[in-house]
C-alpha cells in the first residue's frame, strides 16, 4: 500500500512539474490567451473585437478570387493590385491581418433526397474522400497607441467604421464577395483558432502543451513558421503576385505561395499574412537616416545598401509607393506522433524554389501563435518579427487563390475538381445563378481514345435524371448501354426494320415558314444530293409546289382568288403582247387570257391530295411541276431527273418505306430516345436523309414538350453539315434556345473542324458552350483550332493541361475535359465508380460480360450491373478489361462470396 501512495506522490510531482514549465505558476503563460480580448460586441450586425491593449478589430469573411490552375497571370496581378489598394484606403494606424486556413476534411456527398442508382453509386464512390478545403478571413485592426492612457476616442470610432466600411465596399467593386462576422462567429473563429481545429461545429482541448519547437495539444501539434527571418532577411530580387511551373512544356502559372495548400501530411494550415501600416513621413525619414548613416561609412557593403535605399525612395517619389511593415508566418498543424521535421523539410524546399528562406528559429512559438490572433497582431515583437518593405511587394506574398465550390443551379452535372472532389456546374451556363451563356448549345471536340464517348454518357445521364428529354444521333453504340439503364428507346436502322418516319404528315398549325424550309431542304437533298447547292430557281419552284401541295389538301383548290386572277392576267398580257398577232383585238387579247387562266384552273382542279405522305407528294409533285415550268417559261430545269431521284422513295422504289410510314406514336411520350444509324453512315443518300429527319422530330418534340430538352448528333452530324442544310442547321441551333433546348454535336476529327465553313458559321458560332478534351494529337496544329474557336492564349494554357497535372493519386482512372461558357473556362475531371463505367463501356469484352449476367441472371439492366460490380470488387481485380475477359472465359455469372 505504501509503494502505491509514493508511486502516486511521484507522478502527481512529476505533473505538477510539467505544468509549471508549460504555463509557469499562475503568472504570464497561464493567462496570455485570457489577456488577449477585452470584450466581442456586436455592432450593427459586425462583430468588433476589442484587444486589452485597445485595439480595434471587424472580420471579413470572404474568397479568394484567383481560381486555382486558372492559367491568367493578369488575375493575379488584378489581386495584387486590389490588395495593395486596400492598404492605401486604410493607411496609417491600421493592420490587415490576412488568414487562409486550409484544413484536410472528408468528403460527405450532398443530400439531395432519393436518387436514381448510378447518382447514389457516384456519391457512395467519393463518400470519404480527402481533401484540402480553403477559407479565408481579413481581419482589420485600428492600431492604438500605448504611450497614451487609452480611453474612447469617437473620432478614431468614426474612423474605424468608415475604413472598415471601404474595404468592404472595394471588395464588392471587384468582384469579390466577403461579409462581416458577427461576435459569436468571431468568438467560434477564436476557438477554432486557439484548438487549431476546424472542421467541427464544436471545439474542445485538452493537454496544450508548449516546447521550444511546437505547441502539442491533445491528439494534435503543431509548429509555427515565420516565413522571413529579420536577421538574415532572403527574399528573390525580383517578386511577383505568382511563379511559372512547366505542364506539358507550357508555362503554366501557379500563385507564388502556392505550396502552402499542399503540404504533405497535415491535418490543418494557417498562413497569417499581416502588413502594419506606417506614417509614411516617419519612415521616409527614417530612411534617409539609415541611408546617411551607411554613406558615412565608405565600405563596398554600406555603398551596396546607399544605393538600394536610393532606388526605393526614387520609386516611392516616382510611382507613390506604399512603405509597409510585414510578417508572415505558417501555423502547420499535424497528428501527435507524426514527424514534423517532415513538414519542415518540404517548407524549406518548396519555400527555396521560389528564392525565399523560411526562419530557423523556433524558440518563440508561443508568442508568434498569440501574436497571430485575429485582432492581436500589433502584440507581434517590432524588432524580430517584423520587416519593411513596399506594399506590391508585400501582396505579391499574400494567398490570392481559391478552390472550386459547387455552383448555385438547378441543374447540377457534377464532375471533379482537380484535386479529385465532386463540384456542381451548370452545363448550359444559363441556368445557374449566375448567367454565363445566351444559349446552352454546345460543341465537343475529342480525338480517339480522349474519353469523349465517356464524358458525354456522364452528362447525358445526369440530364435525363433531372427531367431533361434525350435525343440521339448515334454512329458507334456508344449509347447503349445508358439507353437501355434508361429504359429508353434504341433505335437502330437495318434493311429488315428500317427507321420510317412520315415528315409530310403535319397538322394545318404546323404549317410554318420553319416546316416549309425543312421540307424543301428534304426534297433538294434526295434531288440534288448531298453537296450539291441547288439554284434560285430551283429553290423557288420546291417552295411553290410544297406550297399548293398542303393548300389542296386543307383546303381544295376552288379557283384564283381575284387578287391572284388579277396578278395572272397582268403577266399574261404582257407575254400576250410580245406573241401576238397585228391584227389581234382586245377581244381577242382577253379571250385568249380568260382561256389560259381557265385551262390553269382545271389542271389545278385535277390534282387531288387524299393522305399526306411522301408517295401521294411525289405524285402531285411531277404532275404539277411540267406545268408550273411551262406557265413561267422556266427552262433548265431536270424534271427527268427530278423523278427518277424521288422515285428512290416512292412506292416499289428502294426505299419506299423510309418516307411513307408514321413514325412510332410513343417515341413522343419517351424522354431517352437513342438513333444508331452506324449501319448506313456510308450510304451517301440515307444518312443524310434520316439524320435531317431525326432532327426534325426532335424540333416537333421541342415545340411541344415543356420540360428541358437536349439533341445530341455525334458524327452524324457531318451528314448535313452541306451548304444545303447549314440554313436549316443554323435555324436549329438558334430556334433551341427559345424553347428551353440545347443542340450539340460531337465529334473527333480535327479536319471535321477546320475543313468545313458550315461547321463555324452555323453551329460554332451558335454554340456558346465549348467542350474539348485531351489535344495533345492536335498539339502541333492546334493554330487552327485556336482561331476557328475563338480560344484565348490563357484558355490554350488550360487546355495543354488536361491530363497533365500530378494530381492521380489516390484517385481511380479519370479524364479531364476542358469547358467554356461563354467567357468562363475550366479544367474539370470526369471521374466515375464501377457502376457508371459499366453503363458507358463501349469495350465488346466488357458488354459482352455485362449481357452474359443480364442474361443468365433474368434481371433488368440495373441489378446485372450491381450483380457484375459486386463480382468485380470480390474479385480483387483492378482492371476494367481483365475482369471481363474473365467472365467470358467462365460463360457464367461467377457468383463470388466474402472470404471469411
Amino acid at each position: 500500500m505504501t509503494l502505491y501512495v509514493i508511486i502516486f506522490f511521484v507522478a502527481v510531482c512529476l505533473g505538477m512539474s510539467v505544468s509549471v514549465y508549460c504555463f509557469g505558476t499562475g503568472s504570464k503563460r497561464a493567462k496570455i490567451f485570457k489577456e488577449i480580448y477585452f470584450s466581442i460586441e456586436d455592432i450593427e450586425g459586425m462583430g468588433v473585437l476589442y484587444t486589452k491593449t485597445g485595439e480595434l478589430s471587424a472580420v471579413l469573411s470572404m474568397r479568394n478570387p484567383v481560381q486555382k490552375h486558372c492559367a491568367d497571370t493578369a488575375e493575379y496581378n488584378a489581386y495584387a493590385n486590389v490588395l495593395t489598394s486596400l492598404m492605401a484606403t486604410l493607411g496609417e494606424g491600421y493592420a490587415i491581418h490576412k488568414q487562409d486556413v486550409f484544413t484536410r476534411k472528408r468528403y460527405r456527398g450532398e443530400d439531395n433526397g432519393k436518387r436514381e442508382y448510378l447518382s447514389d453509386s457516384y456519391f457512395r464512390y467519393f463518400k470519404g474522400r480527402e481533401y484540402t478545403d480553403c477559407t479565408t478571413f481579413l481581419t482589420i485592426t485600428q492600431e492604438n497607441r500605448k504611450e497614451r492612457l487609452f480611453s474612447y476616442d469617437g473620432r478614431k470610432w468614426k474612423d474605424f467604421l468608415v475604413k472598415v466600411g471601404k474595404v468592404r465596399d472595394q471588395l464588392r467593386d471587384r468582384g469579390i464577395s466577403s461579409r462581416f462576422l458577427s461576435a459569436d462567429e468571431v468568438r467560434h473563429y477564436a476557438d477554432q483558432y486557439l484548438a487549431q481545429h476546424f472542421t467541427d461545429g464544436h471545439v474542445s482541448m485538452s493537454n496544450f502543451q508548449v516546447t521550444d519547437d511546437h505547441i502539442g495539444l491533445g491528439g494534435r501539434k503543431f509548429k509555427m513558421y515565420s516565413l522571413v527571418d529579420v536577421d538574415n532577411i532572403v527574399l528573390p530580387t525580383l517578386i511577383r503576385p505568382y511563379t511559372n511551373i512547366e505542364v506539358n512544356n507550357i508555362t503554366m502559372p501557379v500563385d507564388l505561395m502556392t505550396m502552402v495548400d499542399s503540404i504533405p501530411g497535415v491535418l490543418s494550415v494557417v498562413y497569417n499574412q499581416v502588413v502594419f501600416l506606417p506614417s509614411q513621413k516617419q519612415e521616409m525619414s527614417r530612411l534617409a537616416k539609415k541611408k546617411n548613416r551607411h554613406a558615412s561609412l565608405p565600405n563596398p557593403s554600406n555603398q551596396i545598401a546607399v544605393e538600394d535605399i536610393k532606388k526605393v525612395e526614387e520609386l516611392i517619389a516616382r510611382e507613390n509607393k506604399q512603405l509597409v511593415y510585414c510578417h508572415f508566418n505558417l501555423v502547420v498543424t499535424v497528428a501527435a506522433d507524426a514527424d514534423l521535421q517532415r513538414c519542415t523539410n518540404h517548407l524549406e524546399n518548396a519555400f527555396g524554389r521560389i528564392g525565399v528562406q523560411i526562419s530557423q528559429r523556433a524558440y518563440n512559438q508561443l508568442e508568434l501563435f498569440v501574436g497571430s490572433f485575429p485582432g492581436n497582431c500589433y502584440s507581434l515583437n517590432k524588432d524580430y518579427d517584423r520587416f519593411l518593405t513596399l506594399s506590391d511587394a508585400a501582396s505579391c506574398l499574400m494567398y490570392k487563390e481559391r478552390l472550386p465550390k459547387s455552383e448555385d443551379t438547378p441543374l447540377k452535372v457534377y464532375y471533379t475538381d482537380r484535386q479529385g472532389v465532386p463540384v456542381a456546374i451548370d452545363i448550359s451556363g444559363k441556368e445557374g445563378a449566375r448567367k454565363l451563356t445566351d444559349n446552352s448549345n454546345f460543341f465537343c471536340l475529342g480525338p480517339s481514345g480522349s474519353g469523349k464517348s465517356f464524358h458525354m454518357n456522364s452528362v447525358i445521364r445526369q440530364l435525363w435524371e433531372q427531367g431533361t428529354d434525350v435525343v440521339m444521333v448515334d454512329t458507334g453504340n456508344s449509347y447503349e448501354g445508358l439507353c437501355e439503364y434508361a429504359g429508353g428507346k434504341y433505335i437502330s436502322y437495318t434493311e429488315e426494320h428500317p427507321i420510317t418516319m412520315n415528315p409530310f404528315r403535319i397538322q394545318r398549325e404546323e404549317l410554318n415558314v420553319e416546316k416549309m424550309d425543312f421540307l424543301k431542304n428534304l426534297v433538294m437533298l434526295i434531288w440534288k444530293g448531298y453537296s450539291a447547292v441547288p439554284s434560285k430557281i430551283e429553290e423557288l419552284l420546291i417552295e411553290q409546289v410544297i406550297k399548293e401541295y398542303y393548300e389542296v389538301y386543307f383546303n381544295g383548290f376552288k379557283g384564283y382568288s381575284k387578287s391572284q386572277r388579277d396578278a395572272l392576267h397582268k403577266k399574261l398580257l404582257i407575254e400576250t403582247a410580245t406573241e401576238g398577232k397585228p391584227t389581234d383585238t382586245n377581244e381577242d387579247v382577253e379571250n385568249r387570257i380568260n382561256k389560259r387562266i381557265a385551262e390553269m384552273e382545271d389542271r389545278r382542279r385535277a390534282l387531288v391530295v387524299s393522305e399526306l405522305s411522301f408517295n401521294s407528294f411525289f405524285e402531285y409533285s411531277t404532275a404539277r411541276l411540267p406545268y408550273i415550268c411551262n406557265e413561267n417559261r422556266i427552262t433548265g430545269i431536270d424534271i427527268s431527273s427530278y423523278n427518277y431521284s424521288l422515285s428512290e422513295f416512292y412506292r416499289g422504289g428502294t426505299y419506299e418505306r423510309t418516307l411513307n410510314e408514321n413514325i412510332d406514336s410513343s417515341l413522343f411520350d419517351e424522354t431517352f430516345i437513342v438513333f444508331e444509324i452506324d449501319t448506313i453512315k456510308d450510304n451517301k443518300t440515307l444518312f443524310p436523309l434520316v439524320t435531317l429527319i431525326i432532327m426534325d422530330v426532335f424540333i416537333q418534340k421541342m415545340r411541344i414538350k415543356k420540360n428541358r430538352k437536349v439533341l445530341v448528333i455525334e458524327e452524324a452530324w457531318k451528314a448535313v453539315a452541306s451548304p444545303m442544310m447549314a440554313e436549316y442547321i443554323q435555324y436549329l441551333y438558334k430556334t433551341a434556345r427559345k424553347f428551353w433546348a440545347m443542340v450539340g454535336v460531337v465529334t473527333q476529327e480535327l479536319q471535321d473542324i477546320i475543313g468545313s465553313p458550315i461547321v463555324k458559321e452555323a453551329i460554332i458560332n451558335n454554340s456558346d458552350v465549348t467542350i474539348l478534351l485531351d489535344q495533345g494529337k492536335f498539339k502541333e496544329r492546334f493554330d487552327d483550332i485556336k482561331a476557328i474557336l475563338g480560344l484565348t492564349d490563357v484558355e490554350c494554357r488550360k487546355i495543354f493541361t488536361i491530363n497533365r497535372l500530378e494530381n492521380t493519386e489516390g484517385r481511380s482512372f479519370f479524364r479531364e475535359v476542358f469547358i467554356r461558357r461563354g467567357l468562363v473556362s475550366e479544367v474539370y475531371g470526369v471521374e466515375e465508380p464501377r457502376e457508371c463505367y459499366m453503363t458507358y463501356t463501349t469495350e465488346r469484352a466488357e458488354k459482352e460480360a455485362l449481357k452474359l449476367y443480364k442474361s443468365e441472371l433474368g434481371c433488368s439492366h440495373q441489378q446485372a450491373i450491381e450483380a457484375y460490380c459486386r463480382d468485380w470488387a470480390l474479385s480483387g481485380i483492378s482492371k476494367s478489361l481483365e475482369f471481363a475477359q474473365k467472365v467470358n472465359k467462365a460463360g457464367r455469372v461467377l457468383h463470388l462470396q466474402k472470404k471469411t
